[in-house]
């Protein structure tokens, strides 16, 4: 379990790459804004998954896209600032290029940190509901070796088409109601979070993947934080001098 302190900040799903190119960079732009705003002051920052809505990685070839973006989380690292990048369901495939080229620490599923005094479990927050198998089944295909080796099988522009076709589909298929928070006893995650509460106690659980901003009492010491997204909130997460804060970045949107 790794302590740390500082002023430490939180951002997910800022999936790049949708829908399109001059919105992506758009979005692009404001997430490097708000990163450049915090770099006289951040010590760590996390990236809670979806970052981008596909990468893949072949052994000399990466996608082109987010130069920018992928620029600042250099700067922030070589000015000492530690990075953490805990991948979603869109950007599984990472296979450590940005791990080795700044430096950053790559992590899958969900992790326990001490900060600043504080216990927070957090992850992404995807495959938490137990009962969606169609969901595990497709999580499940997607890591399998085979499928990755015969996926880089395929030439890069065919299989990136393929990929945001396939994203696209599957953007359109969740309903605008997925979006918003659904009530204590229809959300999978605080089911989660308290079951965990059951054996071991949290003060903070951290996930993104449902694409709003939310702070929840779980009960008199525990919170549920979704950091919400970069398509519609522009939010983030800080830790600082004993709090926890959800806030949205400011600067206004091009």
């Amino acid at each position: 379990m790794e302590k740390i302190d500082g002023s430490v900040y939180f951002i997910s799903d800022c999936h790049f790459g949708i829908p399109n190119k001059q919105e992506s960079d758009q979005r692009e732009r404001r997430v490097v804004a708000f990163l450049d705003s915090i770099k006289q002051n951040v010590t760590h920052l996390f990236l809670l998954g979806d970052i981008f809505d596909f990468w893949f990685e072949y052994k000399d070839v990466v996608p082109k896209d987010t130069i920018r973006f992928i620029g600042k989380l250099a700067e922030l690292a070589d000015k000492g600032v530690h990075i953490y990048y805990i991948l979603g369901n869109h950007d599984m495939w990472n296979f450590g290029y940005l791990q080795k080229e700044i430096g950053l620490t790559q992590l899958k599923g969900n992790h326990t940190f001490i900060i600043n005094g504080k216990k927070v479990y957090m992850g992404h927050g995807d495959a938490l509901d137990p009962k969606d198998y169609g969901y595990h089944l497709i999580k499940w295909i997607y890591s399998r070796k085979i499928n990755r080796r015969l996926f880089a099988a395929l030439h890069p522009s065919w299989a990136f088409a393929i990929a945001r076709a396939v994203s696209l589909k599957s953007r359109k298929a969740h309903t605008i109601e997925d979006c918003y928070f659904q009530g204590e006893e229809n959300e999978p995650i605080i089911t989660y979070c308290k079951k965990i509460l059951q054996t071991e106690h949290y003060d903070y659980f951290l996930f993104g993947h449902r694409h709003f901003m939310l702070f929840f009492q779980l009960n008199e010491n525990s919170h549920y934080i979704n950091t919400g997204d970069w398509l519609t909130h522009d939010s983030y997460v800080v830790m600082e001098n004993g709090k926890c804060e959800l806030k949205q970045f400011c600067k206004e949107k091009e």
